[in-house]
């Protein structure tokens, strides 16, 4: 397939050469006047991730290419700066634009074992880290609780209208007990997940939460409408196979 470059490498100086990525997250679909766009985190082999947007006219195809999971190359791709905004999904300060242009070949998976990139618990506790950017967590899930009615904030002068949310506290390390609340469809997801598990002990992954402060310190994790997750129980992570482990042997 020609030279290829890590989304590290990528540059607005540089020749723009093909990538060969993994699509970690596909976020919902947002319908314009006369377009479709779609919010992507896409990954390297080597574990470097960017944000990328997929941009379609509205007449396209209902089977959007670049299915969450999966592995691509793609090039004729446009590159530009991250808009600013109050949350960015990634530390690169690029964004990958996939237009009409663009060709998106479907390839063997990406070997890169996991995208996960745990902060550390230290600097997360000292307010060290930037609260613009996503974090993943893992732990035990305790104290779950039930879902919650609450009024969204009015949008474009419209009454608030009502969701729900569930609140429920992750148990990271010995004694470090994070406070944890999901939104709409995701507070959904969590409690049929929850109510359908019969285990003492529940491992998760939350990944792309967003960090809320208080009082200069870790308030609690929220997830990001359409992005962010929850996987029970993940398979070939080692921070949890370690977990376990530890769990087995009482040291926890």
């Amino acid at each position: 397939m020609g030279t290829h470059r890590l989304v590290s490498e990528l540059s607005l100086d540089k020749p723009l050469h093909p990538v060969r990525v993994k699509v970690i997250c596909k976020g919902p679909t947002v319908v314009g006047s006369g377009f479709q766009k779609t919010v992507l985190i896409i990954g390297d082999e080597k574990g470097n991730t960017i944000q990328a947007t997929l941009v379609r006219d509205l007449e396209a195809s209902a089977d959007m290419p670049l299915e969450e999971g999966h592995s691509y190359e793609i090039k004729d791709f446009e590159l530009s700066h991250v808009i600013p905004e109050r949350v960015r999904l990634t530390r690169n300060r690029y964004n990958i634009n996939i237009t009409k242009s663009s060709v998106v070949l479907k390839i063997d998976p990406i070997k890169h074992f996991s995208f996960y990139c745990f902060p550390n618990w230290d600097d997360l506790y000292r307010g060290l880290h930037h609260p613009k950017f996503p974090i993943d967590i893992y732990g035990q899930v305790i104290g779950v609780g039930f879902l919650e009615e609450y009024i969204m904030e009015p949008v474009n002068g419209n009454n608030g209208i009502i969701d729900h949310k569930i609140r429920f506290f992750v148990l990271h390390i010995p004694n470090v007990v994070i406070k944890c609340v999901a939104y709409g469809a995701l507070a959904h997801v969590f409690n049929d997940l929850w109510n359908s598990i019969d285990a003492d002990i529940v491992l998760c992954v939350l990944q792309c939460w967003q960090i809320n402060w208080g009082q200069g310190r870790l308030k609690r994790v929220t997830n990001i409408d359409g992005i962010s997750k929850i996987v029970f129980d993940p398979i070939g992570v080692p921070e949890i196979d370690d977990l376990r482990l530890r769990i087995a042997n009482e040291d926890f």
